[in-house]
């Protein structure tokens, strides 16, 4: 995996991952979906909820879009568009998602950033032998990320006074066990107040993604 900082902001590759060839195995992961990103968040006991954003499927619907979604201090995504598509003949298939205009508001009245992402894309591709997985995105405010990301890299973010707010997990990388060729990224993958709120606040709890895409191995 390589990723550089760049004039328009961050990319990064996710090398292919091992192929199985043990035929009977069943992929653990969906042939080729992408979205925008999801949200589940509970706040002082009531749940926000934000399905995946604009996702495609290989299954259907192969063409995904949405105008954006917003939960007034907790988190909004701008419009988003998504295209999964598989060439029978090739025996390969790519799913891509382009994101913008995304926003996470929900730490900012317990003393912690505004994180923002101008645009951004995910993309998972499948031959018969392995998938690959890629981002990149432009634009990125409220957390500093390194020039060169690893896999599952985390970015605590903590109040003036210290306090742990949030885990932003970039380049979160999923493969099953046993591997069976298949691979799950998540550019970005916020975990909301990992110890708990700090006292006297409003509770709050969830995670946030940003840029989810899966693929297998096509047969």
């Amino acid at each position: 995996m390589y990723g550089k900082l760049l004039a328009s902001g961050v990319v990064a590759l996710v090398a292919a991952a091992l192929f199985a060839t043990a035929a009977a195995a069943t992929p653990a992961t969906a042939p080729g979906v992408a979205s925008a990103g999801s949200a589940h968040v509970v706040r002082n006991g009531h749940t926000f909820g934000v399905a995946d954003v604009g996702q495609c499927s290989l299954g259907g619907p192969q063409q995904g879009q949405s105008p954006g979604v917003t939960h007034v201090g907790i988190v909004s995504y701008g419009a988003a568009t998504s295209t999964c598509s598989a060439d029978l003949t090739a025996h390969t298939s790519k799913s891509t998602a382009n994101g913008s205009a995304f926003a996470l508001t929900a730490l900012q009245s317990y003393g912690g950033p505004q994180i923002k992402i101008a645009n951004y894309q995910v993309t998972c591709s499948a031959t018969t032998n392995g998938t690959n997985a890629s981002w990149q995105f432009s634009g990125l405010t409220g957390i500093t990320v390194p020039q060169q990301v690893p896999n599952n890299f985390v970015v605590p973010v903590k109040s003036a006074g210290g306090r742990l707010l949030a885990n932003v997990i970039l380049n979160e990388v999923i493969l099953p066990n046993p591997n069976d060729g298949s691979i799950t990224l998540n550019m970005i993958h916020v975990v909301l107040f990992p110890n708990g709120t700090p006292p006297g606040t409003t509770p709050m709890s969830g995670d946030v993604y940003v840029g989810s895409t899966a693929c297998s191995p096509t047969t």
